[in-house]
């Protein structure tokens, strides 16, 4: 493929506003190596690998597909697109920005000596060109909403194309256009195409001057991701061991601004429908130790998935998911299941997890983040917004107590997910056509 810079394509401020951002760069280096230093202090693998973030590092195969998953949700995104290339031949450099995205991806590609894993370096241009002409790959591969100016005009310069997959540009995002920030929408410009959600999302990527012809619908690249078929039966049996035939519920990705809310509501759930169990899995492992002093202070009994071995009192009435890496496990105990940040103005978290489970979700009303997917769920009625924790609350006493809705929910979930496959061959077929 021959390739033509898209520099042409910025605005002359865009420019200027990169020059500006590039010359206080080293500035923002120390504050961000401050930042990591001072997190190592409860998560010291953000020190680790400090090479990688000056360009150094790993670099693996030359000719290979790089992918940048910069954290946990980009990297369960990426799974399924660097699992087709590596089924067709291809070597993969796989970067990220955070811990838990090395980590996750060392988990799922960790055994294959095709896979080389690294942090990305910092977005400064001498970094990131270093990088760059030393691992030589055939093409970049950016998940969801990473835009780092650096890494896109260094890329465009050395005539690596770029592509730009699972597209997640926000319409919260769009009022920038109006402002001096409009220099960020605008590296999109330089993505030699994007691979996006639905066709909202192809409207706002125009608004920021992507062309037409640069875009592709493929839906959500993590529908093409199965569960665990291991960790389902394992969390099923657990499941049948802890609560039998109760109904289950499962708080998944909550954040501490509705801890309260969702606790008080566990409470009046508990009070009504005494048999029911509850899972609850934050989304932040700092939030681990609070849920249990939460449930302690309110009289619910509570057990940790870390002190498990091989027995739960079905006294238990929470059972606390705090490890990282088994939400299959969570979801395999579920009936339903409600995902955070939504119950705040987050927009909430990933619902694709629990669908692809079989699982029907509830959320609160802030969904901005997820309604790609969220308003076609809603159509099939396995996916309910509540503008009160009360409504959710009468819900779920409801559906626990029809069994026979309850599972048309959760197959009507399992249609939705086997329907909705195919993103990452999409993807496929367009890079591998064009490197």
């Amino acid at each position: 493929m021959i390739h033509y810079p898209k520099r042409h394509r910025l605005p002359v401020i865009t420019l200027l506003i990169y020059c500006l951002y590039q010359t206080i760069s080293p500035l923002i280096i120390l504050c961000s190596l401050s930042l990591a230093a001072f997190r190592s202090l409860k998560e010291p693998s953000h020190l680790k690998q400090l090479a990688d973030r000056f360009g150094l590092g790993a670099i693996g195969h030359s000719d290979a597909i790089w992918f940048y998953a910069a954290s946990l949700g980009e990297m369960n995104a990426a799974r399924p697109l660097v699992k087709v290339f590596l089924d067709n031949g291809y070597n993969i450099l796989l970067t990220h920005l955070s811990p838990a995205g090395l980590e996750a991806g060392k988990r799922f590609f960790g055994n294959n000596p095709r896979v080389t894993h690294r942090y990305m370096p910092l977005d400064f241009f001498i970094f990131v060109k270093v990088f760059l002409r030393r691992a030589r790959p055939k093409c970049g591969i950016v998940l969801e909403v990473e835009i780092w100016p650096a890494m896109l005009l260094e890329a465009d310069k050395l005539g690596v194309p770029m592509y730009l997959a699972n597209g997640n540009l926000l319409e919260k995002s769009m009022p920038r256009l109006k402002t001096w920030r409009r220099s960020g929408l605008h590296m999109y410009r330089l993505f030699d195409h994007i691979f996006t959600r639905a066709e909202d999302f192809v409207k706002r990527y125009e608004a920021a001057g992507v062309l037409k012809k640069d875009l592709t619908i493929t839906g959500e690249l993590k529908l093409d991701t199965p569960r665990d078929p291991v960790s389902i039966s394992k969390g099923q049996s657990w499941r049948n061991a802890w609560a039998g035939k109760q109904f289950t519920f499962l708080i998944s990705s909550s954040i501490k601004a509705e801890e309260d809310i969702l606790m008080d509501c566990c409470i009046d759930l508990l009070k009504q429908v005494p048999s029911i169990k509850i899972i609850w899995v934050p989304r932040s492992p700092q939030r681990f130790a609070a849920i249990g002093q939460k449930a302690k202070k309110a009289g619910i009994l509570s057990f940790k998935r870390s002190e498990y071995n091989n027995t739960i009192s079905d006294k238990v009435q929470i059972f606390i998911g705090d490890t990282i890496g088994e939400m299959d496990i969570y979801l395999g105990m579920a009936d339903i299941v409600f995902v955070g940040a939504s119950f705040s103005d987050w927009g909430g978290h990933n619902i694709v997890e629990p669908l692809s489970a079989g699982c029907p979700v509830m959320m609160g009303p802030s969904t901005f983040g997820i309604d790609f997917i969220a308003k076609e769920a809603a159509e099939e009625g396995i996916f309910k917004s509540f503008n009160s924790p009360d409504q959710m609350k009468n819900f779920i006493i409801t559906i626990a107590q029809s069994p026979e809705k309850l599972k048309e929910l959760r197959l009507a979930a399992s249609r939705f997910f086997k329907s909705r496959k195919s993103a990452a061959e999409l993807c496929y077929e367009v890079i591998s056509f064009d490197v």
